[in-house]
């Protein structure tokens, strides 16, 4: 029930003494889809973000994986990514960059409802970050485990005016075996927009995304993104 009730209303879960920073960003996405045959595809990305006020950039992410198509309806797949991350606190005046990687396992399914597409997908990542100084101004060799993070995300596409969509979703991200154990909820994302087709095979995202963000000292960032997500898909 505790899971449930993250899902629906995240920002209930602020209590006691716990602050709310409220931070603004945008998120820039490509993402290419390379056919093999008819049951597989690859699939690459490259994110880039950075924060409205001030004018900073926060992260750099690429991210690869291989799909298997089982039937109409069902997708699972395999990959890993590089983020690059600075600091979430806006203002800090040392931005160094630290790597993490995180290979992750998903499983998608979508069915049909009326005119309606709606899409679930559960993935399942490990995060291993790069080790740095006391001062966090260099990168040293090490690499430490994280922690494991499940995500579920409901996705519904909808007929909006003429060729273009509308797009909303919801996902829940729960940490497990983190180093805090109260620090079970790591974020709650919602979003609405629109997917404009350009070409045949390259689509437009934009929209909204609203994104509630645990810490693991159980404070929050409240976040609200523009997002900015082309979709590109080869022959």
């Amino acid at each position: 029930m505790k899971y449930l009730f993250f899902f629906l209303f995240p920002l209930f879960a602020v209590q006691g003494q716990n602050q709310v920073e409220h931070q603004s960003q945008v998120w820039y996405g490509y993402y290419l889809t390379i056919p093999m045959n008819a049951n597989w595809y690859v699939q690459g990305e490259v994110h880039t973000r950075h924060f409205i006020d001030p004018f900073v950039h926060h992260q750099n992410a690429f991210r690869a994986h291989v799909h298997r198509t089982i039937g109409e309806n069902w997708d699972i797949s395999a990959g890993a990514a590089l983020f690059l991350n600075t600091p979430n606190d806006s203002r800090a005046a040392v931005r160094l960059a630290i790597p993490e990687y995180r290979p992750h396992l998903d499983i998608a399914y979508r069915h049909k409802w009326s005119a309606i597409r709606i899409d679930h997908r559960f993935r399942s990542e490990m995060r291993f970050n790069r080790e740095t100084n006391v001062s966090r101004t260099e990168l040293t060799d090490g690499v430490n485990f994280s922690n494991y993070r499940l995500r579920y995300r409901i996705q519904a596409l909808f007929p909006f005016f003429k060729q273009i969509q509308g797009k909303v979703n919801t996902e829940i991200l729960l940490n497990t075996g983190q180093e805090n154990p109260a620090n079970t909820l790591d974020q709650h994302r919602m979003f609405a927009g629109l997917s404009i087709p350009i070409r045949s095979n390259l689509t437009l995202d934009v929209g909204y995304l609203h994104a509630f963000q645990q810490r693991s000292n159980l404070n929050y960032y409240d976040r609200s993104i523009l997002s900015l997500m082309l979709n590109h898909r080869l022959p």
